[in-house]
């Protein structure tokens, strides 16, 4: 009877039906958290059966998402682990090609988590899927490499010959891609939340020390291992899947482009519509699966208690003992009133709700005693009644020495952090409107500093996203030395970024600081595949300039492990859905379909756009060997700066040929016109017929051209047959122009074509 009239302790300490009762534990040492957790789970264990007992409250969130991050940690990797095995078993059947990727992948572990021990970072939810990232990530490079290996091993004379065609090949390609990709990780860097950052750390650690592995102990440790047994050259072999799959690309890119483009614009502004629809949430108990007893609990409890997520809202007056009026004392209760009718808010306790305790057991417990006192002198001795039953700690819980600033404690059930914004904003204008002017407020808590890290989130995305696609738009730049290519090669990497974001907008998959990661991390790997495509489509257009004809050699030579590490990478990313987390379940989802669509970018996308843009490559430069001022001394590059004869030399097919070479005969059909940048030219007419064999002497001898001088202009103006042949008579170096290069030079440097 002495309890029913004190609202202090209703859905506090017990329910209304009196039935529930909480016993709530004020821990001095947080750091003896665990202790304290698992000695009251042996108190509950040891306990009558017949009772309901449990125990919650933000260290037991806290304390579960750690044992579950350590239960991911040690079962996720070596499933991934596993499956990686499997994948690279069945795709090579090679033993180095199985044994030297698992290798670096293990020891870059090795490393990245030796990093974590040594500046004691603890695993956390975010950290927890750097292991899976590398070993996917990792394998992925792995499977390029491996590709090329296999490839020269048929054409090798010896294992160092191989490994040594494999790294010149593959190694300029391997580093932009793991640079392209940290710098998507290192944009996480700008992202205020502290889990974030130590991702992005840890994840570029790893990623450089991939990158170390592979170009080192991958290629040494190669040259040891026996070459593959060559291939007979019996009859073709019957297609595979994967070749009428990439048959099957290349028709669509070549032949169906006013089909397949229309459809993927359609679906991008479909997917532009979703992202409008994305909300930012971070919720700690929805990090569990509902058959969690974290998550049943603290839905348990607030049907006859109070919600276990606190908030606080204090109120502050500069001027001291502000609250020992009773007006101003009435001015808590008042906001209590109020804050009490807010959705999510179960009970309220606070400095005015004691007194009105201290009041009751001061008159032996009379319930009409259960109000606030009326008179300043009747405040201030039920003050020191306060401090002398309740103690201190319990005073300085809800009110300052000074009687200032007085706190406001709400029990809530709201986990969103969307509703913990609203439910501060609707404080905030209440007692804006409401009470005075010179009084200070503040809603705090753990909800709100939770809430207040999903804006960050928000900003941190924003950032993080534009300056990767600012970095990896200026690395597209000074490879490409264009802007227009830039901005075209970049297309098909925001490609994926804009299908999960709309995808998730769609099926309203909140952003979280899991999910969040999705777009830094697909537009570095999405990147890895589209620069190994450029780098080798523009090696195929230099041997033809012909751009369909090099789409096809292009696909037909990394297609294959374009598909591979996406699948490689997207099965990676697939274990995750086994986590105990539902952010980092839905996150592996989301990579899946991320991945996806960069495979849908890189196959079909990119190509099509390559139909329509031409390359130029700032590598190609560095294999010219001509001299200082090459403009001065070759009739075609008068008039041009050193700058323009760079595009054009970039531009065009640059051909390398032996003495006794045949650069074409008489009466060949040809529209190349020819520049002699090294070596010489012999200029013969055959005398007895077009066939005649030129080594034969049986020729007549027209001219001889050095560097500098220019063959084939007649053929290149009017698409007329040769009207003699030409053969080397020292080895070096010629460019052929045609005039699909000028149309090419005529779409990138205008003044220069």
């Amino acid at each position: 009877a002495m309890v029913t009239p004190v609202a202090v302790f209703n859905k506090n300490l017990i329910s209304e039906d009196h039935k529930a009762t909480v016993m709530t534990l004020v821990l001095e040492d947080t750091s003896d958290r665990t202790k304290v957790i698992q000695d009251v789970k042996k108190m509950i264990d040891g306990a009558d059966k017949d009772l309901s007992l449990y125990q919650i409250g933000m260290p037991l969130v806290s304390e579960a998402l750690a044992d579950f991050t350590k239960k991911d940690f040690f079962q996720l990797p070596p499933i991934t682990f596993l499956i990686i095995t499997v994948i690279l078993f069945f795709l090579f059947r090679n033993l180095a090609c199985l044994l030297l990727p698992l290798t670096c992948v293990a020891l870059a572990l090795v490393w990245t988590f030796g990093l974590m021990a040594l500046t004691n970072t603890p695993l956390s939810m975010m950290t927890m899927i750097v292991p899976v990232f590398l070993i996917a990530v990792g394998t992925a490079y792995c499977l390029h490499i491996g590709s090329e290996y296999l490839s020269y091993s048929q054409k090798a004379e010896s294992r160092a010959e191989a490994s040594f065609l494999t790294f010149s090949t593959i190694s300029f390609p391997t580093v932009l891609a793991v640079v392209t990709t940290a710098i998507g990780l290192g944009s996480l860097l700008v992202n205020r939340i502290v889990a974030i950052r130590e991702f992005a750390i840890f994840s570029c650690f790893g990623m450089f020390s991939l990158l170390i592995l592979v170009l080192t102990l991958f290629p040494a440790a190669l040259a040891l291992f026996p070459l593959p047994k060559k291939k007979a050259n019996g009859p073709t072999e019957t297609p595979t899947i994967i070749d009428r799959f990439l048959d099957w690309i290349v028709h669509l890119d070549l032949h169906k482009q006013k089909i397949t483009l229309p459809i993927l614009g359609i679906f991008v502004v479909f997917c532009l519509i979703g992202i409008f629809r994305i909300r930012v949430e971070t919720s700690p108990v929805e990090f569990f699966k509902k058959n969690t007893p974290v998550s049943r609990h603290f839905h348990d409890i607030y049907k006859d208690l109070s919600g276990s997520f606190p908030v606080n809202v204090v109120m502050a007056s500069e001027e001291d003992d502000y609250f020992e009026d009773p007006d101003n004392l009435g001015e808590i209760a008042s906001l209590q009133e109020f804050l009490e009718t807010l959705p999510g808010v179960d009970k309220t306790v606070s400095f005015a709700e004691y007194m009105k305790l201290v009041n009751y057991a001061s008159n032996q417990f009379d319930p009409k005693y259960y109000t606030l006192p009326e008179e300043g002198f009747e405040v201030r001795m039920l003050i020191n009644s306060y401090r002398i039953m309740l103690g201190e700690d319990m005073f300085s819980r809800f009110m300052n020495y000074e009687l200032s600033k007085a706190n406001i404690l709400l029990f809530t059930h709201i986990s969103s952090s969307r509703d913990f914004l609203k439910t501060r904003d609707r404080i905030l204008a209440h007692v804006q409107e409401n009470f005075s002017k010179d009084l200070t407020w503040d809603v705090t808590g753990l909800g709100m500093i939770v809430s207040a890290s999903s804006d960050l989130l928000t900003k941190g995305q924003v950032k993080s996203l534009s300056l990767t696609v600012v970095l990896v738009f200026s690395i597209m730049f000074l490879l490409f030395l264009s802007s227009k290519v830039g901005l075209v090669a970049i297309v098909p990497n925001l490609f994926p970024i804009v299908i999960n974001f709309g995808i998730m907008g769609w099926l309203g998959i909140e952003l979280s600081m899991v999910t969040s990661l999705i777009a830094s991390i697909a537009i570095g790997l999405a990147v890895d595949d589209t620069i190994h495509y450029l780098v080798r489509y523009n090696r195929e257009f230099k041997k033809s300039l012909d751009d369909k004809l090099a789409l096809r050699e292009t696909i037909k030579h990394v297609g294959r492990p374009i598909v591979f590490t996406t699948l490689t990478i997207g099965v990676g990313f697939a274990v995750l859905t086994l986590s105990s987390f539902k952010p980092t379940a839905i996150f592996g989802v989301m990579m899946v379909i991320t991945m996806l669509s960069a495979l849908v970018g890189d196959l079909i996308l990119l190509p099509s756009l390559m139909l329509h843009v031409e390359l130029v490559t700032v590598w190609d430069l560095l294999r010219l060997r001509i001299g200082k001022d090459p403009h001065l001394g070759i009739p075609l590059f008068s008039g041009l700066s050193r700058t323009q004869v760079h595009y054009i030399l970039m531009a065009g097919a640059l051909r390398e040929y032996e003495a006794g070479e045949v650069l074409f005969r008489k009466g060949d059909p040809s529209d190349f016109m020819y520049a002699v940048l090294s070596g010489k030219m012999d200029v013969v007419d055959p005398i007895f017929s077009e066939d005649s064999d030129p080594e034969s002497g049986m020729h007549r001898h027209i001219a001889r051209l050095e560097a500098g001088e220019l063959l084939g202009e007649m053929g290149f103006l009017r698409a007329v047959p040769r009207s003699a042949t030409v053969i080397g008579s020292e080895p070096g170096e010629l460019l052929q122009v045609n005039w699909k290069m000028i149309k090419r030079l005529q779409w990138l440097f205008p003044p220069t074509a």
